[in-house]
């Protein structure tokens, strides 16, 4: 098992590439399968999370030949020959969920294994089957499995109706939080429904919009409005989808990372191919803490040279407000910065989990309750041995460790593997002092 030795104390200066949005591929690639035509995705990121949900597809019947070193995905699904998603493959990723959607649009019935736990909190799927009800389904649970099947129309073959789907989890401090995953695989069962679909408090983030250009580009037609306050989405099912070209949108939380990598060690990192307009939130708090950030044409650049990088307090939001999957890695900067800091994370009850690990390192940080912490800056982290209980916690602890004095050893690193194409790499050609090592395990 791989570990990181990071050595504190270089500045990173450069430029960074990014690549396309791991939540964004995550939703695209089940999508593919809702046509029997090739579908060519570009600006796919070498995740182990693609590798996982290729395995996932081709179990499916899908032909895919991906090119990384083009960062090209070509997926062609003549036939589904497998309405099955078995255990052993979606325990490896929560996001193989997005697959029941896209099996019931196109043939009306799947058995897909319930995902199993998360570690930074519950991520309940009842939304998502309520969704499927609500064109038709019968939706049943055998033995860790959900096993739905839609009506059988005239012609004898199942298809899901079009219906009205409501979107909301819960109403927090009097906002409506909305389902993300519940609305990709509503939109993704609703393509290809008899009828129309209406879902009500959908889902806002840009990663579903990109689910939504990519469909409408292969024959859907789905649209967006607004009324008295509620964000709804509006699907016309079609007959049938063909095949398509596109290119996954960039990674915002990507993006945020090295930005924070720049900004933390007092360098000077561009990031490109970067979409700022996704980024509004994260790149104002940044300023807001000190950091000089400059728009470019392809991206911006993040400059902490000669800052005084202040506290800032952070309300994790849905978007567009603050990412919960930014939270982390801008703690990680407020562990450093003068003054205090609030964190209220109001999405995931379980996200603080790297917060014993960064007190580790030197971090001076009181849990207030379940959901809310306290950071007071210090002037210097100290090296540890620390552990990743997650892909961004992985992010955070990486970039506490660049800025540490002495060498730090970070543990289950395959985390990182899962949303970020190269880490090491990009950070070693910004001047990082990290490698990676294999653990004894003799």
């Amino acid at each position: 098992m791989d570990y990181f030795k990071i050595k504190g104390g270089k500045s990173l200066n450069g430029s960074v590439e990014i690549r396309g949005a791991k939540n964004s591929i995550l939703e695209l690639m089940p999508a593919t399968i809702l046509t029997d035509e090739p579908v060519i995705l570009h600006n796919v990121p070498c995740l182990s999370d693609i590798e996982t949900l290729i395995q996932l597809l081709e179990n499916f019947g899908s032909k895919i030949e991906w090119n990384k070193d083009t960062h090209t995905l070509v997926i062609h699904t003549p036939n589904i020959t497998n309405i099955k998603a078995p255990y052993d493959i979606v325990k490896k990723m929560r996001a193989s969920i997005y697959v029941l959607g896209a099996l019931m649009g196109r043939c009306g019935e799947a058995k897909v294994s319930a995902p199993g736990g998360c570690v930074i909190g519950q991520r309940p799927v009842n939304i998502h089957l309520e969704a499927l009800e609500a064109l038709g389904a019968n939706i049943e649970i055998h033995h860790g499995y959900i096993v739905g099947n839609a009506p059988v129309q005239e012609n004898g073959k199942k298809r899901l109706v079009g219906g009205k789907i409501n979107g909301r989890v819960r109403v927090q401090n009097g906002v409506n939080i909305t389902t993300h995953g519940g609305t990709v695989n509503a939109i993704e069962a609703a393509v290809l429904a008899k009828g129309e679909t209406v879902i009500e408090y959908a889902s806002v983030e840009p990663e579903v919009d990109d689910l939504i250009n990519m469909l409408n580009s292969m024959g859907a037609k789905i649209t967006r409005e607004k009324k008295d306050g509620i964000d709804i989405i509006r699907i016309e099912g079609v007959e049938k989808l063909h095949g398509t070209e596109y290119s996954v949108m960039p990674d915002r939380l990507e993006a945020g990372t090295y930005a924070i990598a720049g900004i933390i060690t007092k360098g000077v990192v561009e990031i490109k191919n970067a979409d700022v307009s996704t980024m509004t939130c994260v790149i104002d708090k940044l300023k807001e803490a000190g950091a000089k950030i400059t728009i470019t044409e392809s991206g911006f650049i993040a400059d902490g040279r000669d800052v005084d990088l202040k506290a800032v307090n952070i309300d994790v939001e849905q978007y567009p407000g603050f990412p919960t999957d930014m939270q982390s890695q801008f703690m990680a900067l407020m562990t450093v910065a003068n003054g205090t800091s609030l964190l209220k994370e109001t999405l995931f009850e379980n996200r603080l989990m790297y917060v014993p690990e960064l007190v580790r390192m030197g971090a001076n940080i009181e849990i207030l309750g379940d959901s809310l912490a306290r950071f007071k800056g210090v002037k210097q982290l100290y090296a540890a041995d620390v552990m990743a209980s997650d892909l961004r916690s992985g992010a955070a602890l990486t970039l506490a460790g660049l800025v540490a004095d002495g060498e730090t050893i970070l543990h289950r690193v395959y985390h990182i593997y899962r949303g970020y194409e190269n880490f090491v790499e990009n950070l070693s050609a910004l001047g990082a002092d990290i490698e990676v090592l294999k653990e004894d395990v003799s």
